[in-house]
């Protein structure tokens, strides 16, 4: 007798469950919400695009098509360009462990860096050209763009809010400054 819900057979009062061992690939395509698509076409192009709330004047990148904290729909009339350079505001150095498949084999950074012109961060981007342990919050970085001819919309998804990692290789220190705490204070998360 089998379990309709658990896909468990029964043999008296035990439950025997089956079990498979294979690999298996997903591939999920989403069509992307407007604000992302004209997100992602501005990238390719070696731009950076947010919307600003039209009543209280942050601006979201990625743009979301509303603003979380009004509750009011933005669209294309609200897109504004900010600037490839931007501070750190958090990061990660990351000791990768060998599992199938794995193909990063050296330690790197995955990091969150509110851009010049922005009120948010943009999450999990790469951070290069600087020793790990010389990272630090405040450290002014700038955008290291992919050739146009490598660049794509490979991963950008509205799941995550569109990454900008098949655009983009990784941010580097300006040389500048750091920026004081107050300017990114609140985006350490």
């Amino acid at each position: 007798m089998s379990d309709a819900t658990t896909g468990a057979t029964t043999t008296g009062t035990a439950k025997q469950h089956l079990v498979m061992e294979h690999l298996v690939s997903l591939t999920y395509r989403d069509a992307l919400p407007p604000s992302l698509d004209r997100f992602v076409d501005r990238l390719l192009e070696g731009h950076i695009v947010g919307h600003r709330c039209p009543s209280c004047s942050r601006v979201y990148v990625p743009p979301r098509g509303y603003c979380p904290m009004c509750v009011v729909p933005t669209a294309a009339d609200h897109e504004v360009e900010v600037s490839d350079r931007g501070i750190l505001t958090g990061f990660t150095v990351i000791t990768p462990i060998a599992y199938y498949g794995q193909q990063e084999t050296e330690p790197f950074v995955h990091a969150s860096v509110r851009l010049d012109g922005a009120d948010t961060t943009l999450v999990g981007v790469e951070i290069t050209g600087v020793p790990h342990d010389e990272l630090r919050m405040g450290l002014r970085v700038k955008a290291v763009w992919k050739p146009e001819s490598e660049r794509s919309t490979e991963g950008i998804s509205s799941r995550g809010w569109g990454g900008v990692s098949s655009v983009i290789d990784s941010f580097e220190p300006t040389g500048e400054p750091d920026a004081p705490p107050d300017e990114y204070r609140d985006h350490v998360f």
